[in-house]
């Protein structure tokens, strides 16, 4: 019995397609129309994410988007030139997700409960001894 239930599994993994099979790689001017669709898709004004096939990484305000690159304007403390990142040199653009739980957030929301749970038991405490 075990013989032919090992037989059974070998014989469905074996005839199960591969995952991989169906992907293909992109040619450089594919994945350039790709990421010149995905821009043309993101309005004007919106934060994104940029990393490029050298490895640099950025957040900056989306300007314009034209037939060769796009026109970003970098978010940092001094303010920079706009730049332009053509679209062959792009390896990942994506929106940037503003928000989320930080740390100084989750910090300043129990330090508020802990003082009220402190201050609501102080005042119990002045209730009952009178």
């Amino acid at each position: 019995m075990r013989a032919l239930t090992s037989f059974m599994v070998i014989l469905a993994l074996a005839l199960t397609p591969s995952m991989g099979l169906g992907q293909q790689s992109l040619s450089a001017e594919d994945e350039a129309a790709a990421f010149k669709k995905l821009a043309s898709a993101i309005p004007p004004g919106t934060r994104v994410k940029i990393r490029t096939k050298d490895g640099r990484r950025m957040t900056a305000t989306l300007m314009a988007a034209d037939e060769h690159r796009i026109v970003v304007k970098r978010d940092a403390r001094v303010p920079e030139p706009a730049v332009g990142i053509a679209f062959a040199e792009l390896a990942r653009l994506e929106r940037a997700q503003k928000g989320g739980f930080s740390v100084g957030k989750a910090l300043g929301i129990g330090l508020a409960a802990g003082a009220g749970a402190i201050l609501t038991l102080f005042a119990i405490a002045v209730t009952i001894d009178d």
